[in-house]
């Protein structure tokens, strides 16, 4: 998006994430930056099939064979769809918003923007390709920990202070007392 607004496209809250090519040389005609369209599905499949074909993970069929391993757009539905399961988002919820049909449900089931989301929300750190969120989640997790861990030194601190003033009070109490023995004649003073 950065550089797409570098180039001269008014981005906003409408903003196509995936737009069609442009010549920045062009001020007129097909593919200016300030023109934007929306990529087409048959658009993302084919850039995923070149990316797929340039960094030779898709070779060529062998003989006999008439499908590869796997379909080249299609693995990301299936791999969102798995990621989400295992988040622990409800079934329904993940067939939503893949766009399929959930039959008669869909006349009993009509969870809100809000109630997607927060579903959704369990699912981003299992969806996310990129460390960052994880490693972000890992230092809040630390962070919370050291938080509680220094409540709990301070907590033990001030313990150990209350039972070393008591037994500093009882030591001055344990003196006087030796002392008054001693003044009474009741104990002598050894060296």
């Amino acid at each position: 998006m950065k550089y797409r607004k570098a180039c001269g496209e008014n981005i906003n809250e409408n903003s196509w994430v995936m737009r069609n090519l442009w010549d920045v040389t062009l001020l007129k005609g097909k593919g200016i930056v300030t023109s934007p369209k929306k990529l087409r599905s048959t658009g993302i499949k084919r850039l995923i099939e070149n990316a797929l074909w340039t960094q030779r993970i898709r070779m060529k069929l062998e003989f006999g064979k008439r499908r590869h391993e796997f379909q080249a757009d299609h693995g990301f539905r299936k791999w969102f769809k798995t990621r989400c399961e295992i988040a622990g988002m409800k079934s329904i919820n993940i067939e939503m918003l893949m766009g399929h049909s959930i039959g008669i449900s869909s006349s009993y089931h009509r969870p809100t923007e809000d109630e997607l989301l927060d579903d959704y929300l369990k699912a981003v750190s299992f969806l996310t390709i990129s460390d960052e969120l994880r490693l972000q989640e890992q230092v809040n997790e630390l962070s919370k920990k050291t938080h509680n861990n220094d409540y709990l030194v301070r907590a033990k601190m001030r313990e150990k202070d209350e039972q070393i003033s008591i037994l500093t009070k009882k030591q001055d109490n344990f003196e006087k007392l030796i002392q008054s023995l001693i003044d009474s004649g009741q104990l002598r003073r050894t060296t």
